[in-house]
C-alpha cells in the first residue's frame, strides 16, 4: 500500500514544478478501462488521489490506498466511520462502504424512459423492475460536478502531459 505521505509528497511536487494541481490516479484504472475512464477527486481525510467512480473501483482505493477491507458486511462486523469530507459522522459496515462513497461522487442512474433520477445501481434496477414502463429503460449516468473524464489511451510511461494525470503504481 502506498503511504498517504508518500502519494501526497509526489502532488506537491508536480504542483510545484507544473503549477497546477496534477490528477493521481491508481495505474490499475488503466488496465481496466480501454478509452476512458470517469474519475472524482477522493475526499477522503488526507487523500489526494482520484479514484474511478465505479463501487468497484471504489473498493479497490478503499482498500489499497486506505487499508480498508471492503467485503466484511456480517452482523458481527465493527462499524467504521466515513472519513469523507463533508460527512456527517456515517458509520456502516466496512462492506457498505463503498456505495456509500459512491453517493458522496455525486452519481446518479436516469431512467431513460420516465427520467427518474436514483442515486444507485441497484435502486435503478429495482425502478425497472418495478415500473411497467420502465421494463426496457437503459440507465444514463451522470456524474457530480468535480468528476472527470480521463482518456486512457493517451498515457507515456504513467504519465499523461495533455491531461496532467500522473499514475500511481
Amino acid at each position: 500500500m502506498n503511504s498517504p505521505s508518500h502519494i501526497s509528497m509526489i502532488h506537491d511536487m508536480l504542483e510545484e514544478h507544473h503549477r497546477v494541481h496534477p490528477i493521481l490516479i491508481d495505474q490499475d484504472i488503466l488496465r481496466d478501462y480501454d478509452a476512458e475512464v470517469t474519475v472524482h477527486p477522493c475526499n477522503w481525510a488526507g487523500c489526494t488521489m482520484h479514484t474511478a467512480v465505479e463501487q468497484r473501483q471504489v473498493a479497490k482505493h478503499l482498500q489499497k490506498y486506505h487499508g480498508i477491507s471492503t467485503s466484511a458486511t456480517s452482523e458481527d462486523t465493527q462499524q467504521i466511520l466515513c472519513l469523507w469530507a463533508g460527512c456527517p459522522n456515517s458509520h456502516m459496515k466496512p462492506g457498505n462502504l463503498p456505495r456509500h462513497v459512491v453517493s458522496h461522487l455525486g452519481v446518479r442512474w436516469h431512467c431513460s424512459m420516465c427520467k427518474s433520477s436514483l442515486s444507485r445501481e441497484d435502486a435503478f434496477r429495482r425502478h425497472t423492475l418495478e415500473k411497467p414502463d420502465c421494463q426496457h429503460a437503459k440507465a444514463i449516468v451522470k456524474c457530480g460536478g468535480e468528476s472527470l473524464v480521463i482518456d486512457t489511451v493517451s498515457f507515456d510511461g504513467g504519465w499523461s502531459a495533455s491531461q496532467n494525470v500522473l499514475c500511481i503504481p
